[in-house]
């Protein structure tokens, strides 16, 4: 009986060696060139926005595109930081009553209102336009599970968190093409 265990335990071992872990390790390695993929498209989208000083709805919708071609579905939150300085003059109408420092007033604009600046609801799409010396930046993260996080919550028998994609990417506006 004992023999019989033994047979049955080492055949339990070798298909976990032979089969779960080398398909658990395939897995892992198409999550890591999966956030490759993800990188470079994000890092190709957001050097674009930067370089040109715009998007426009084509380039974020083929973004979006190159992104769901992994296989993934994906939350894309962008975000524009302009800074603008003004100097304080206790008379804004004569020149002679400058206080010698400058207020620095900072506007965020977020993904929603980007998105709805792009394709607003009159259907004419238009572009979003940034600022030379403004940040933009994007992160990108994966909202379902992929397969390897489900062949390891399986095999550690607990609940994986499902993000394992997270890009963020961005950088100073350097040009403004109108």
């Amino acid at each position: 009986m004992s023999e019989t265990l033994g047979k049955i335990i080492a055949l339990v071992v070798s298909i976990f060696l032979f089969f779960i872990f080398p398909v658990e390790n395939m897995l892992s390695r198409q999550d890591d060139i999966t956030m490759i993929a993800v990188l470079n498209e994000t890092a190709e989208f957001v050097d674009s926005v930067r370089n040109l000083g715009y998007i426009t709805p084509l380039m974020y919708s083929q973004f979006c595109q190159a992104l769901s071609a992994t296989g993934n579905s994906y939350e894309i939150t962008m975000e524009h930081i302009h800074n603008c300085v003004d100097p304080v003059y206790i008379d804004p109408a004569d020149i002679s009553t400058f206080q010698h420092y400058y207020n620095i007033n900072t506007s965020i604009t977020y993904t929603d209102e980007i998105i709805s600046r792009l394709f607003p609801g009159n259907g004419m799409p238009d572009r979003y336009y940034l600022s030379k010396g403004d940040i933009f930046r994007v992160k990108v993260v994966n909202k379902n599970k992929t397969p390897a996080a489900k062949v390891q919550q399986m095999l550690l028998m607990s609940e994986l968190p499902a993000k394992r994609i997270c890009i963020i990417y961005g950088g100073m506006v350097r040009d403004e093409n109108y």
